[in-house]
């Protein structure tokens, strides 16, 4: 008993010892950049957000104060920010737990401008309790016209109010990120010469028709007797289910859950539909969905299952735009995707293939990467050993094999595992993305977020512009 109580004691002073020696460790220091060092004012845009972000959560606000200089614009006259400049001076707070923080420059109305004046913004100074100082990327030079990037790095925002919350579109050539939050939709509607309905995967979104065109008659029995492999539980790795209720993980228009919706009303169906938050057994909070064409564009009817009171919303076409989206939650059409010709890849929580136990299998999963393949972007996967990042150049473009599958990419960037000191970025290969301008860019990830020293949520990556 004595040796017992021995071992016992010998073990809590261990463990004592232990937790003392991880109050002891430091976090490292946190450090304040620009998003980008470089980026333009779209001339149809008559404001454009500059972010801050932060290398990991503070305990207290940041305080950053910027200057800023002015070539051939004046504050006030051709351009305000908010928060206001005082003495050429801006205060950018960065609140407690978030890592980012954006100000916004307005451009007056009624002016012209040629596109080449700028204005600089440099970070001065930061104050925090928190160890807290200035990055390398602190200075910023905002043109008064469109640019295109030669490169630089990025950390995508995925972090928000949670871990993995922003789908994060990402536009190489102009240096920018738009970081959306993932559930703030269910439907996108195609704003091109079809009319097809995609679902949102990023927020695990699951669709299965009725055998009813009018809704007023669909009922909780009806969802009831839905197919058990169609029951939309969102989650795959759950149990048994039915592709057809998910878009295909491939983007493609003639893959998605939604059938085309017809001219003619009597030919589009009541759909139930489902995202991650709506899961219940008795099936009571799914939606029950009946979609029409409305003139050029869509018009809208839906409610939860069991209610009888039908609310109805028409959804544009917007000129310039893959999708517009749909929040069922509220009942309003919602900004999510960047317009067509502006972005590139979406890093985001999403719906695709990935390698699980040597076999492919469709399942909802982190840091999934997606190109714009309805606004034409083409990627190709270069292998390391053939050539590297850094010695890529025009002429090696040859022979490269373009590929247009919104997945290409997916998970293939990274490597997960449960075992310390093993993941991370893959680096037996890059990629080579051909935008929707003709530019190529050299795109590599560096870091993941696992044994690579960074947050995960928020990787980082490399581009530069093919010369």
């Amino acid at each position: 008993m004595k040796k017992l109580l021995y071992m016992f004691l010998c073990l809590a002073i261990v463990a004592f010892n232990s937790c003392s020696d991880n109050e002891d460790i430091k976090l490292p220091t946190i450090t304040v950049n620009f998003a980008s060092t470089e980026t333009g004012f779209d001339s149809e845009n008559a404001t454009e957000d500059i972010t801050l972000n932060l290398s990991r959560v503070a305990s207290a606000d940041v305080i950053v104060e910027l200057s800023y200089t002015a070539t051939g614009v004046e504050y006030g006259t051709h351009f305000t920010t908010t928060p206001p400049a005082s003495n050429n001076k801006i205060s950018v707070t960065i609140s407690a737990r978030e890592t980012s923080k954006s100000f916004t420059i307005s451009k007056a109305a009624g002016i012209f401008l040629e596109g080449n004046e700028s204005v600089k913004f440099t970070a001065i100074s930061v104050s925090s309790t928190d160890d807290v100082k200035l990055g390398d990327k602190v200075e910023l030079l905002l043109t008064f016209g469109s640019i295109v990037s030669a490169g630089g790095t990025m950390t995508l925002e995925g972090n928000g109010s949670e871990n993995y919350i922003n789908s994060v579109y990402v536009d190489l050539s102009s240096n920018k990120q738009t970081a959306v939050n993932r559930k703030s939709w269910n439907l996108g509607f195609n704003c091109g010469n079809d009319f097809k309905v995609i679902l949102n995967g990023a927020y695990a979104t699951a669709a299965t028709p009725s055998t009813k065109t009018d809704i007023t008659a669909v009922t909780i029995d009806d969802a009831n007797a839905v197919d058990a492999e169609k029951s939309l539980n969102v989650n795959p790795m759950g149990g048994t289910f039915s592709e057809t209720i998910f878009d295909k993980s491939d983007g493609s228009l003639d893959g998605t859950a939604f059938a085309a919706i017809s001219a003619n009303n009597s030919e589009n169906f009541v759909y139930f539909v489902a995202s991650a938050d709506d899961k219940k057994p008795d099936r009571s909070d799914w939606y029950k969905v009946k979609i029409d064409r409305k003139d050029n564009g869509y018009t809208v009817q839906y409610a939860r299952v069991t209610d009888t009171d039908i609310k109805t919303v028409d959804v544009p076409k917007k000129d310039g735009y893959n999708f517009t989206f749909l929040s069922l939650a509220t009942g309003t059409v919602v900004d999510v995707e960047p317009q067509a010709a502006k972005w590139d890849i979406k890093w985001s929580y999403d719906a695709g293939y990935a390698t699980s136990m040597g076999s492919p299998m469709y399942m909802f999963m982190q840091d999934f990467v997606s190109i714009n393949n309805i606004g034409g972007i083409s990627i190709a996967q270069v292998m390391t050993e053939d050539i590297t990042y850094d010695n890529f150049k025009m002429s090696d473009i040859n022979g490269l094999s373009f590929k247009t599958n919104r997945d290409v990419v997916g998970d293939k960037w990274r490597t997960v595992s449960m075992t310390p000191g093993s993941g991370g970025v893959k680096t037996d290969h890059f990629y080579v993305l051909k935008d929707s301008s003709g530019n190529y860019y050299k795109l590599c990830f560096t870091k993941f977020g696992v044994n690579d020293d960074a947050e995960r949520g928020r990787p980082e990556i490399k581009y530069a512009l093919v010369k």
